[in-house]
């Protein structure tokens, strides 16, 4: 198991659409990891929190990446 590639209070973004089918698609805009998760199904999670709206969610590593990322 690797260790988890981004820290709390960085800015990420999304890269690919979640897989639980959560309704109105992949959000914009950027969100902040207010979390670390442990590692399920062998992918490390985290609770994001939308700087736009406050919204919370949860996220593994492979739909993140840095904010300002190619």
């Amino acid at each position: 198991m690797e260790s988890h590639r981004y820290s709390v209070g960085e800015t990420v973004r999304f890269v690919k659409a979640s897989q639980s089918g959560g309704i109105g698609g992949t959000p914009g805009g950027n969100f902040r990891v207010v979390s670390r998760l442990p590692n399920y199904e062998g992918s490390n999670q985290y609770r994001v929190q939308s700087i736009t709206d406050g919204h919370e969610r949860v996220v593994t590593e492979g739909e993140i990446a840095l904010q300002g990322s190619a």
